[in-house]
């Protein structure tokens, strides 16, 4: 039976996602609907968590836990000037982009809840970035403060997307896709002045939607939180 060294635990806005790594090897992705399940297992694997809410480590009694936050030890640098606010998925997958491609400009691009968009240079220096509404975020809250216009958030996935919507949802779909699309745009075509050979790296749930409609080149990073996280457990 293969040994697992670590769980990693990527805990969202909206998911608790866990991944288990073997002899450096990730598997398979699967989410869970609290962390009870995790904490009421018998097994003593090691976890590496990064997680967005606030959680006790008290439920995972003499268990080795590790938690990442703004100090722990890194294999980069945080130029931030709140770092004790940085959210510690956007440093797990800065660590993760600089694993993947050592000594690049890295662009991260995370399409979730929110969108985040983070750049790594060079020299492993978090630089900063950017936060904005994700997808559904932007259509839900168009429905929320009007009176009149729909929450597509639930159907959007079977809506044309049109430049110029030829429909109400079609034009609603337009601006929060399409917006999201130009932003990213923008932001890289700004940031290639500074940043040469920028590498653009997206990620999310939501990512799917947006992979084939970039201009920038990019790579899919499916599990570049994973990576991360299991980088600064191997650092510690």
């Amino acid at each position: 039976m293969k040994e697992i060294e670590v769980i990693l635990v990527d805990i969202g806005n909206s998911s608790i996602k866990i991944t288990e790594v073997i002899h450096g090897e990730f598997g398979e992705t699967r989410k869970l609907d609290n962390l009870l399940e995790l904490a009421n297992s018998n097994d003593q694997i090691p976890l590496m968590i990064s997680s967005v809410k606030n959680i006790d480590l008290k439920v995972f009694g003499s268990r080795d836990v590790k938690l990442l936050l703004h100090n722990s030890p890194m294999p980069i640098t945080l130029d931030y000037e709140t770092p004790e606010t940085l959210g510690p998925d956007r440093i797990a997958a800065a660590v993760g982009a600089n694993e993947l491609f050592p000594k690049h400009n890295n662009l991260i691009v995370d399409l979730g809840t929110c969108m985040t968009i983070d750049l790594v240079d060079m020299s492993a220096v978090f630089r900063g970035g950017i936060i904005s509404p994700g997808l559904k975020m932007r259509m839900t809250a168009m429905a929320k403060f009007t009176d009149k216009l729909p929450d597509i958030s639930s159907e959007f996935g079977e809506i044309n997307f049109n430049v110029l919507g030829k429909s109400t949802k079609e034009c609603l779909y337009s601006g929060s896709l399409g917006g999201i699309l130009n932003e990213i745009n923008g932001v890289v075509r700004t940031l290639s002045k500074d940043f040469t050979s920028l590498n653009t790296i997206i990620t999310g749930g939501d990512a799917h939607f947006f992979e084939s409609k970039l201009k920038a080149h990019i790579f899919a990073g499916s599990k570049i939180v994973q990576k991360g996280l299991y980088r600064i457990w191997k650092y510690h």
